[in-house]
């Protein structure tokens, strides 16, 4: 079965958002169109507690855009964004979410980045979507949302090496970072 993953459309992610994604008011026409012709859709969520380790407001002099060492490896800082709750972690307006049947949570660790719709960073947490794409019998999956650059490309990257057949729907994609789109990522074209 063909399932369509829908990443981090979320208020947040709008244009005056704190984590801003340029365009991105534009996914929601793409998204609705598409919806319909897939007979299971699934959703992954940024899920950030306020406290969490990647926002810059939870660092003594530290800034959205800064970098600090994380077990090693350089982490970015962010404006709080999309915590429980708030209207920012909510979906867009306007996005058709009655077909959505999961919708995995993302970063909900507070010492941990997320990292991709099915794992957080360092795999030091599973969301369940890849357990639950497994029960509905699904092996080709369409990627969809933003950050392109990020967790959009991460899960796509995360979704062949668990054995689904992957593909990227970059029409249907926004970056944070306008050059992105000229990247895109890897995938396997099998419909």
């Amino acid at each position: 079965m063909k399932a369509l993953l829908i990443i981090g459309m979320q208020v947040d992610f709008l244009p005056g958002g704190p984590a801003e994604v340029p365009d991105s008011q534009s996914l929601v026409p793409i998204l609705n169109q598409i919806i319909p012709t897939y007979d299971l859709v699934v959703a992954a969520n940024f899920a950030l507690p306020a406290d969490h380790v990647m926002f810059a407001a939870n660092h003594l002099w530290r800034k959205p855009g800064q970098s600090i060492n994380l077990d090693g490896h350089p982490a970015l800082l962010h404006n709080i964004n999309c915590v429980p709750g708030s209207f920012g972690a909510e979906f867009i307006p306007g996005l058709k979410t009655d077909k959505i049947a999961f919708t995995a949570q993302m970063g909900t660790d507070s010492l941990t980045p997320p990292h991709s719709a099915f794992f957080d960073f360092d795999k030091k947490r599973d969301t369940g979507l890849a357990a639950f794409l497994a029960s509905q019998n699904v092996d080709k999956l369409h990627v969809a949302g933003m950050p392109l650059e990020t967790q959009v490309q991460q899960s796509v990257e995360d979704a062949i090496s668990l054995g689904f057949q992957a593909n990227l729907l970059i029409e249907a994609c926004r970056s944070q970072i306008p050059a992105c789109v000229n990247h895109q990522p890897s995938t396997e074209n099998n419909d």
